[in-house]
């Protein structure tokens, strides 16, 4: 029998058994646990729409914290971006009011968020963003941030880095994504990425740079054609990951990996390089003691059995991930120089594609986004959102698996639980979903994006949702290991 259709039965039998357990576990109800579980609308703003929203919990695990960008368009047409801050704790219960971080006018509006958050008593969020001016056919751009106290207003507004742009030069993108993380003194470092031009390549560049309040900006990627940077801190080092596409110099899809201590930057690390057949996207990365977590998305641009047409093969795709044990210092690799990097399914860098989504234009929803974050217990959990319907009819949702076993030797695959829908989602889209990087209680801190679609199947509205997954109230039953090195 052809592989192909030996992973199609596998993932068959996988989703008929996750359907029975599932079950099972409704009739073993639990008493529901402390924190919220609802899925809340934290946006509510219907004549707006949310871009991208981030999350952070405290040390503690008392605070929850998010943050999103959401836009608008006024009555002359002129596009308006806002960034909003909303918190809830466990101890005080309910969501705080939405606090304003930037109030978005057609002279200068913000775009995309990031959040951490530090402290007991009081806590504090630092919420990073981009800013362009004028708002339409901007001539200048900012990456900036505020430091927020829970409870309290936002200090002043702080810039990373600033430039201006040329009349004329509208065509240059700028600053496409900023991510935030907190060391252990409460000092925020930034990674973001500046997309220039490049007429002989006729493509848009990006590069990674780096940048604490105390250190002035460093170039984190060298040479690519970087994006989507990740940003992480522990054990007195900074962690980096970032995706890379072709250049006329390189012509591989790649991840990298770069850390920085007090020593400087050391040398980057291609943790896995594709061509178009195999192409990854979007990593994320989560650190717990010295253990480094980073997961990314890959989809097979090439024919495969399992497909039936050639618009199929395009949009099946795959999580995989690779850790290192020692805070990043190393990354295990075999004799010939090959990572150790594996398949959410438990294939040794294998060809498993069982989930579908799109490449479409739309960021939000394009690929499988995943996230990672890590329990109290050093467990880490994947979060990510999958295209259960058709290319010309999709229906998003998020799916969630957490760690049953976490070998000491990361040259070794960790044992998953069951892939489950996370919380009762609505039968909407929803997409791009973020999980809190620490989660020291049962719930599932998630925030992502919800959005309805019309009669036509386009969505106009994309709102802000926080979901602690409210089936977590029901007993855990997990299956055996999910297609391990099935062959």
């Amino acid at each position: 029998m052809p592989r192909s259709k030996r992973v199609l039965l596998g993932i068959a039998a996988l989703l008929a058994g996750m359907l029975g357990a599932l079950a099972f576990s409704g009739a073993l109800a639990a008493p529901r646990a402390a924190f919220l579980h609802i899925a809340t609308n934290l946006s509510g703003s219907p004549n707006r729409f949310s871009y991208y929203a981030d999350i952070a919990v405290s040390p503690d695990g008392d605070r929850v914290v998010v943050a999103w960008s959401e836009a608008y368009q006024d009555g002359g047409g002129a596009m308006k971006g806002s960034v909003y801050l909303r918190w809830a704790s466990e101890r005080t219960g309910g969501w705080s009011a939405r606090v304003p971080v930037h109030t978005g006018t057609s002279s200068e509006c913000a775009r995309w968020a990031a959040v951490a958050v530090t402290g007991t008593n009081p806590y504090t969020a630092v919420v990073a963003y981009i800013t362009q001016s004028p708002c339409d056919q901007f001539t200048s751009q900012a990456v900036r941030y505020r430091v927020c106290p829970l409870g309290g207003t936002c200090g002043p507004v702080q810039t990373v880095v600033y430039t201006t742009h040329l009349s004329g030069s509208q065509s240059e993108p700028g600053y496409g994504a900023v991510d935030v993380a907190l060391d252990g003194a409460g000092q925020p470092h930034f990674a973001y990425t500046y997309y220039r031009r490049d007429l002989s390549q006729g493509k848009d560049v990006g590069t990674v740079y780096y940048r604490s309040p105390n250190i002035p900006a460093e170039t984190v990627s060298e040479n690519q054609n970087a994006r989507l940077p990740a940003i992480a801190w522990n054990g007195g080092a900074v962690h980096v990951v970032w995706a890379t596409e072709p250049t006329s110099e390189d012509g591989y899809y790649s991840i990298f990996y770069r850390r920085r201590t007090t020593s400087g930057w050391a040398p980057s690390s291609r943790l896995l390089q594709q061509d178009l057949g195999y192409a990854p996207h979007s990593p994320a990365i989560a650190v717990f003691s010295s253990t480094v977590l980073v997961a990314w998305d890959m989809n097979n641009a090439w024919t495969d059995e399992g497909c039936s047409t050639a618009q199929e093969q395009c949009e099946r795709y795959t999580l995989a991930y690779i850790r290192s044990t020692n805070n990043g210092d190393q990354w295990p690799q075999d004799s010939t120089g090959r990572f150790y990097w594996y398949e959410l399914g438990g294939g040794f860098q294998g060809t498993d594609r069982p989930y579908t989504s799109t490449g479409a234009v739309a960021e939000y929803i394009r690929f499988l986004r995943p996230s990672v974050g890590f329990r109290a217990d050093g467990k880490p959990v994947v979060v990510w959102h999958a295209n259960d319907g058709t290319t010309d009819n999709p229906d998003y949702n998020i799916y969630y698996t957490e760690a049953l076993t976490v070998p000491e030797n990361a040259e070794e695959a960790i044992e998953w639980g069951e892939i489950r829908r996370f919380g009762l989602n609505a039968p909407r889209h929803s997409a791009s979903p973020a999980v809190a990087p620490f989660l020291s209680g049962e719930a599932l801190h998630v925030v992502y994006i919800q959005g309805v679609p019309n009669a036509s199947g386009q969505v106009t509205d994309w709102e802000t949702y926080y979901d602690g997954n409210e089936d977590q109230k029901c007993s855990r039953v997990y299956l055996p290991v999910v297609l391990r090195n099935f062959r």
